[in-house]
């Protein structure tokens, strides 16, 4: 006998987004994730909001999740990766070519004051 599958993910859970739709951003609304993007105006459109988009803009073109290779990475994400894995607070923006890590300025200081400067690359991103 078959059930009605679920999904694992409850209601407003602390799931992640990869990608929050731009207008409902704006208006302060809850946080929508986004299932379009138009090159044009360089930005994500949940479903609701691509409707309005199409009607306003009819000569844009925008790309589904099903294009989804063709997206830009959103900057939700650039500023997960670029984020230190220790101090959350900061940016990652050196690399300890002894250790092998990317490392924020505090890592620097604690974790790496006695690799010798030389060893250390700041990166820029």
């Amino acid at each position: 006998m078959a059930t009605k599958s679920q999904s694992s993910v409850e209601p407003r859970s602390n799931e992640v987004k990869d990608y929050i739709c731009n207008t409902c951003e704006d208006q302060n609304t809850v946080e929508t994730s986004a299932n379009f993007y138009c090159k044009q105006c360089e930005r994500f459109h949940c479903g609701n909001c691509i409707h309005l988009h199409g009607k306003l803009f009819a000569k844009h073109n925008s790309i589904g999740r099903v294009d989804i290779d063709k997206w830009p990475c959103s900057k939700k994400v650039v500023d997960f990766l670029q984020t230190c894995d220790v101090h959350k607070e900061r940016k990652i923006d050196h690399f300890c070519n002894l250790r092998k890590q990317l490392c924020c300025p505090l890592c620097v200081s604690d974790q790496h004051r006695y690799v010798l400067f030389s060893c250390l690359v700041i990166i820029t991103i």
